[in-house]
């Protein structure tokens, strides 16, 4: 075409389009290049799949952190499995801990690779309280723990600069309760009381200015961990435990008050390699007011205590297989625990929930989906992570991959 004989109004409306066109190519050629380099990943829940996007760590290469991001993410185990916590379901006594095996999630996912499991919390109304039906007894024995003069230092420890974030807690409790569960919590704004009704129990919010994550402690079964900022004085650039309330999920409270994260994690075998920066970064920038998150794990355990001393010399004795038999793995448990993390709006301390629950091994027959992701995953660790978990050693872990494969069809 000779562009001679076309007006010039027509050769910059073509030039223009021109333009157009190579833009238009130029941002398909760029959503396709972040689409292919996002790793896409699809997990399996049962019904539902899930998309999840994993992404490399910028400060690790050996890293890759996986945050759930979708805004129309698929059940989580906790919707899969509602009739588990009813007692009108034909489900209900199935093993609670459970739930998050059954749906193939066992909080340590990838063979040679120690990932935090980070999820995030799609519903708000899975952040307490999540076995109304126990809420009784497991308040009972948080009672119990801090009542006693000798163990109320070991399960409550607060720095004094925290009760300002220890009131904001409280507050975001006395309005998400109620207003979730009706029938269970009922406050007098005008008296300011918080009534427990399974307790038959009424607390005056006034009486624990001085305290008040005991008392949001006190009123719902999950641990509680408050996490602030480094000061100039820790030492640290990481964040710092700065109150807890935990009767159920660990010990040695005291020494880990003001200590960072690296501090309270250093047992975990290989924190410092595949975990320490991934979730330095998340408690820093990724974790938004807007966005909690979630996580699970499990362990072995010596009893159904909820309540035993975690950690202590006694309960790490007790845990251990004396001999690797059919009948001594089933006479152990499953303990698994479900936990949330928030950010504080006005503090800005970080919120952690620990639900703990316990089940025995055998309980494991009834649902040998959560059975074969158990092996799996024991499959995957190395021989530190196992011990760490409550299985001693090589013998050990054949007994118990033998039972576990027994009820979940797997091989070896």
């Amino acid at each position: 075409m000779n562009v001679e004989y076309i007006p010039k109004v027509f050769q910059t409306m073509l030039f223009e389009l021109l333009l157009l066109g190579v833009g238009l190519v130029l941002v398909f050629l760029s959503w396709r290049w972040k689409e292919k380099k996002a790793e896409v990943v699809k997990r399996d829940t049962g019904s539902t799949k899930r998309k999840i996007r994993g992404a490399i760590c910028p400060f690790s290469a050996e890293t890759d952190f996986l945050v759930e991001t979708a805004t129309n993410m698929s059940p989580a185990p906790l919707d899969l499995y509602e009739s588990w916590v009813d007692p009108k379901s034909k489900d209900f006594g199935l093993p609670l801990g459970a739930r998050w095996l059954n749906a193939g999630l066992s909080g340590q996912d990838t063979p040679g690779i120690l990932r935090a499991g980070l999820k995030r919390l799609a519903d708000s109304k899975f952040f307490l309280v999540q076995e109304p039906f126990l809420i009784r007894e497991e308040l009972l024995l948080k009672e119990k723990a801090l009542k006693d003069p000798k163990r109320y230092p070991k399960v409550f420890v607060a720095e004094e600069d925290s009760v300002e974030a220890q009131q904001e807690c409280l507050k975001l409790f006395l309005s998400y309760l109620p207003r979730r569960y009706p029938d269970l919590y009922v406050y007098d704004e005008t008296a300011n009381t918080i009534r427990v009704v399974p307790l038959d129990k009424t607390f005056v919010v006034d009486e624990w200015k001085e305290k008040p994550l005991e008392l949001c402690a006190r009123i719902v079964q999950e641990d509680l961990v408050l996490m602030r900022q480094p000061k100039p004085e820790d030492g640290s650039d990481q964040y710092a435990m700065a109150a807890a309330a935990v009767v159920f999920s660990f010990g040695e409270l005291q020494e880990k008050l003001g200590k960072p994260v690296g501090f309270i994690h250093a047992p975990v075998p290989g924190y410092d390699k595949f975990l320490r920066r991934s979730l330095d970064m998340t408690f820093r920038k990724l974790l938004k007011v807007e966005q909690p998150m979630w996580r699970n794990n499990w362990g072995i355990a010596p009893s159904g205590l909820l309540d035993e001393v975690y950690g202590s010399a006694e309960y790490m004795a007790q845990r251990q297989f004396k001999e690797p038999t059919r009948e001594e793995i089933k006479a152990k448990f499953l303990k698994v625990e479900y936990q949330t993390i928030r950010r504080l709006p006005s503090t800005g301390y970080l919120l952690f929930t620990v639900k703990n629950m316990v089940d025995p091994l055998p309980a494991l027959e009834e649902v040998p989906k959560a059975a074969a992701c158990l092996a799996a995953s024991i499959r995957g660790m190395g021989s530190a992570m196992r011990k760490y978990k409550g299985i001693e050693d090589d013998a050990t872990c054949d007994a118990v991959l033998s039972y576990l494969d027994s009820i979940g069809g797997e091989k070896k």
